[in-house]
């Protein structure tokens, strides 16, 4: 007797896509190490927990749409449209707009207090100027793009869609840049800082889409062909996380040298330098999460996305799969 190919996909849903308990408890690490880093930078600038909350939020927001973007227009390729997974696609982009609108009016209510912070500590030179322009015009270009309505084949890789991230690149920069200024400006610790929060940005961006994005909507399409996608798009933001990893770390602790020295009684016998060891330490955190992924499937939105031999089988054009894993049989 033949099984239903429908109870047998909502079945594999199930199972398979209740595999998010590592991948959270990473979310919560980055999150938590955010906000040390916050304090830590705020503290230094002589504000309190306060404007701290408020910069955290500026850099989380930052990095949902950084990050999100570059998966929406970078991990997702061409060849993910013409495969039978486009209206995976579709549905993934409007659940990131969604949280793209939420996104964006914490980025805007923070952002002006954070503009401020550095325009007061600047005195309103010509590089917040540009700052400012900068930011505006990417909130406002964001806004556009997540209130119209069009299809993932018109939206993915549009002019727009390019020049949207492209500020959203510029922004995190500029972030960056204005961060190091505030304290006494210097072309290597500028540049380290670029490349640490570029690094969050991604990470952070592409840990709420995996999460909030791709794993939904995968639930609710089960099929060959969005596994196939799903797991190609995951397996190059995995890559990506083998660079994020390292530049995380390196990056950080050039940063607290660059501060604190290399003093150990400062990190032992402060609250900073704690909170710094803290944040360093969350990296290793995140090591340990990442090699325990592929061991069990925790990343996984479909079957096969860690590996994807497991996918096996044959796609037909319009994204049905014809044999392999998750396939009745007639026995």
């Amino acid at each position: 007797m033949s099984n239903s190919p429908s109870r047998a996909e909502a079945h594999g849903a199930d199972d398979l896509f209740d595999k998010y308990t590592l991948p959270k408890i990473a979310l919560g690490v980055i999150l938590t190490a955010s906000f040390v880093g916050a304090w830590v930078s705020t503290r230094l600038t002589g504000s309190g927990v306060a404007l701290a909350a408020v910069r955290w939020a500026y850099f989380v927001s930052l990095g949902i749409l950084a990050g999100g973007l570059l998966w929406k227009h970078v991990f997702v390729r061409p060849d993910d449209l013409e495969t039978g997974a486009q209206d995976y696609c579709a549905e993934m982009y409007e659940r990131f707009d969604r949280i793209a609108i939420g996104a964006l009016v914490v980025l805007a209510v923070s952002g002006t207090v954070v503009s401020w912070t550095y325009a007061s500590r600047l005195d309103w030179g010509p590089a917040v100027g540009v700052y400012c322009a900068v930011l505006g015009l990417w909130v406002t270009a964001m806004t556009v793009t997540t209130g119209r309505t069009q299809s993932v084949e018109v939206q993915f890789r549009s002019v727009l869609g390019v020049v949207v991230l492209g500020l959203a690149l510029a922004v995190t920069v500029g972030t960056a840049i204005m961060e190091v200024r505030i304290r006494g400006f210097g072309p290597v610790a500028a540049s380290v800082r670029v490349f640490h929060l570029l690094a969050f940005a991604v990470w952070i961006g592409g840990a709420v889409w995996n999460i909030f994005v791709a794993v939904p909507t995968g639930r609710q399409r089960p099929t060959a062909a969005v596994a196939r996608a799903a797991g190609e798009q995951l397996e190059r933001f995995r890559w990506a996380v083998r660079v994020i990893i390292p530049t995380l770390f390196l990056t950080g602790v050039y940063q607290a040298v660059d501060v604190l020295g290399t003093t150990g009684s400062t990190y032992l016998g402060t609250s900073l330098g704690l909170a710094v060891l803290a944040k360093v330490g969350s990296v290793g955190v995140l090591v340990v999460i990442f090699k325990l992924c592929p061991m069990w499937r925790a990343c996984s939105p479909i079957d096969g996305v860690c590996d994807l031999d497991d996918l096996g089988g044959t796609v037909t054009d319009n994204g049905e799969q014809t044999e392999g894993p998750g396939v009745p049989n007639d026995d």
